[in-house]
């Protein structure tokens, strides 16, 4: 197992087995504890991965009434895992010879449970990466990766200074950028190319996308609302672009 510098002075946590699971098969991040419920779900759970085979010494198995009292909240499935590790990168890799890639950009998402479903969903989406502003934005914390169910342990995290800055050498590099915003000259989400070497910027359904940050877009996408809530979920909007991609990039 590799043993990334620990920056954090206090480890992050999550809880069940779907999450634990992930976390504990992948050698990224460095295990500090292994809380564990005797009889519980995860006690049980032998089918997938059993943390007691790999990771004795940082196991401890607790009653029932002893779990309880140290984790009185969340459905955890009788497990909960303590990691140290870099969750986040700060510099973005090049992608000069790459011939497709897919880069999504998050501004001014505060909300961590939209933070957390937007990882997850770009996971399963086959994102190349999750690019946020160090402010104008949720920071990375127990909550977001507790809602991602494991999908932060591939997403690859980036947290920029300036996201122009970035959106410049990036361009260079061959993508294109698509914001998406519900503005005049925005064009239908699915109409437009999202093959090669894309990035897509989304905002938070109050303060949408930075005009700033806007101006930087080649191309503007809006989902076009049939009933009478004038805006998705950004999270449920993200899920529709991101699949829109993906099955352009299958044909």
């Amino acid at each position: 197992m590799t043993n990334p510098k620990i920056k954090n002075p206090t480890p992050f946590s999550i809880f069940g087995l779907n999450g634990c699971t992930e976390l504990l098969q992948s050698s990224r991040f460095k295990i500090h504890r292994i809380y564990i419920q005797e009889g519980s779900q995860a006690d049980r759970n032998r089918h997938s991965f059993d943390p007691k085979k790999q990771f004795k010494e940082q196991i401890d198995l607790l009653s029932k009434h002893q779990f309880k009292n140290k984790f009185n909240k969340g459905r955890t499935q009788g497990i909960v895992v303590e990691f140290f590790g870099n969750v986040v990168e700060q510099e973005i890799p090049n992608y000069l010879t790459k011939e497709t890639a897919c880069l999504l950009v998050l501004d001014q998402i505060e909300d961590p449970q939209n933070f957390g479903q937007i990882i997850r969903t770009a996971e399963c989406a086959g994102v190349d990466g999750i690019i946020f502003p160090k402010h104008h934005s949720a920071s990375i914390s127990n909550a977001v990766l507790q809602i991602s169910q494991g999908a932060f342990v591939h997403t690859p995290l980036y947290e920029v200074t300036n996201l122009k800055h970035e959106f410049y050498r990036l361009k260079d590099e061959g993508f294109w950028i698509v914001g998406l915003e519900n503005s005049i000259d925005a064009k239908q989400w699915h109409s437009l190319d999202y093959k090669g070497k894309i990035i897509l910027v989304v905002g938070s359904e109050g303060k949408g996308i930075r005009e700033k940050v806007l101006d930087s877009c080649d191309f503007k996408a809006t989902i076009p609302m049939q009933g009478k809530t004038n805006s998705l979920n950004v999270s449920a909007a993200v899920s529709a672009i991101l699949f829109e991609r993906l099955r352009q990039v299958s044909l």
